[in-house]
Parts: structure tokens; sequence; C-alpha cells
């Protein structure tokens, strides 16, 4: 595997084939894409109920979740959300070399609707840098109270490590700006316009930064992974290795999940 991140052009390249696809998220795809390749912290909520829900499908947040570590720590946040009724949560996705171009630090919130209703608000933020012991990062929900020394902590802890400020405001890219931007090239899409220019005029435009995005390598959701991808004629699953331990891009063929980076297989069984 190649130890340079994909560029975003490519990237999105890639996920505009498999939106179309399945476009059940396509807005909500494509604003975490401005965000995510601008750097800009990507804010998003699931509603609670008797499990989590992705409000753009209303459809239980598993649905969209590979087995392996996000699925467990998804399982633990969603014990966290329905035991409380205030706090902090938050998760490190390190960078792994091949699937994760760079850090990623999604902090959750449970807060409530003006209706009374529960939710989680999500803040996903990527950075660069080197972490120290990352697969006991990867593992782990942390938990802290919700005020505002804890996520002064948090900011604190991520700008010493990446060297970077955290961008609170969207300056240019307002919100207005990034919606309207994000309905015209849906509508690209839907209508079948060629990928290649549909990606050039979101480069050209601004509207796509110079950023890699979080999961380059096999991912049509920023936000979510689906449990399979098709990319080329290739059926891709992002899933952790039985045998290396690895989280991998893992391809699908006779019968079988191949791993890229140990090379066994074993039968996979649908």
């Amino acid at each position: 595997m190649s130890s340079h991140p994909e560029s975003p052009y490519f990237t999105t390249l890639r996920f505009v084939e498999s939106w179309r696809q399945d476009q059940t998220r396509l807005k909500a795809e494509l604003t975490s894409l401005n965000k995510e390749t601008h750097r800009i912290p990507d804010v998003y909520h699931f509603q609670v109920d008797e499990t989590l829900i992705d409000p753009e499908t209303e459809r239980p947040i598993f649905d969209f979740i590979a087995p392996g570590i996000e699925y467990d720590i998804a399982k633990r946040l969603e014990k966290w959300a329905l035991e409380n009724d205030e706090g902090v949560a938050f998760w490190v996705s390190p960078r792994l070399e091949g699937i994760y171009p760079c850090n990623k630090i999604i902090i959750h919130t449970i807060c409530y609707t003006l209706e009374g209703k529960k939710v989680i608000l999500n803040s996903a933020i990527l950075f660069d840098g080197e972490l120290s012991n990352p697969e006991e990062l990867r593992r782990t929900l942390f938990f802290a109270p919700d005020n505002d020394e804890t996520f002064l902590r948090i900011l604190n802890w991520i700008e010493n490590i990446s060297h970077q400020k955290i961008q609170n405001r969207h300056g240019r890219h307002d919100y207005r700006s990034v919606r309207e931007q994000a309905n015209y090239f849906a509508n690209l899409i839907r209508t079948g316009y060629p990928a290649d220019l549909v990606v050039y005029e979101m480069q050209k435009s601004g509207f796509l930064g110079p950023n890699p995005v979080s999961c380059p390598s096999f991912s049509g959701f920023l936000g979510f992974r689906s449990k399979i991808h098709i990319f080329e004629g290739k059926r891709i699953l992002c899933c952790r290795c039985p045998f290396c331990g690895r989280e991998v891009a893992a391809e699908i063929y006779e019968g079988k999940i191949h791993c890229p980076n140990c090379g066994r297989s074993k039968p996979y069984v649908m």
C-alpha cells in the first residue's frame, strides 16, 4: 500500500460512482466532503430512540457500520446515550497507513431538541500529527462531563499534536453557500453528469478543499461506512482482519474475503 494519501480529487471521483448507486445520504455526504477537505469540524447528529438513528435515512446507524472496532465503539456509544441524561463522549481514530490518511476525533454530546427529544450531537475533527498508543486509542470510548473545560482540553490536545488551530467558523464557506452547492452537485450526480466534470467543478468552485478525507480508499460514506462497497467492479468490505488484526479494505471474490495486508483469506458468508 502507498504511504501517501490519495488526493481529494481522485477520492471524490470514486465517491461519485458509489453515490449514484445509493443516493440516500447524498447531500449529507457532499456536505461532509466539503468540511473534511477544508478541515472544518463536521457537525451532525443521531436521534436517540431505542437505538441510535440516522436522521437522513431514519434507519439505525448500525445498518451502515461494518463489523469491527467502529461497530463495537458505536454499541458502547449507544449504551452510554441510553443510560445517561447528559455528558460528553469522544473517540479517536488514529491515522492508519493505506486506509486513514489522517487522525480523526469525534466528540459526542447529549443534547435535546426544542420538543425535549434526546439527540447525540457529533463533531468530527480531522488533524495531523503522531499519536502515542494509537491502537489503544482506537479501541477506547472516553467519557467526560459536559462543560467548557472538557472541550478546551480536547481542543488543546489536538492543537498540541497537530500544531494547527482548529477552525471554528466556515469563513467564506458559510452554511447557506455549502448547502446550495451541495444541492447543485447532488443534482449533477443524480442526472448522470460525467463524474470527472462533477469533481472538476467542485475543485474549481472551491467546494472541494485541498486536504484528504478520512477514509479515501473504499468508503462512499464519510459519516458512516456501509457494509459492502462496489468500486471498479470490485466488492470491498471495511473490516478487521481476523488473522493480522489490521483494519483493512478487503476485497471479496471467489466466495472469500482477502486481506490486502497479510494476504490470508477466509470464506465470506452473506
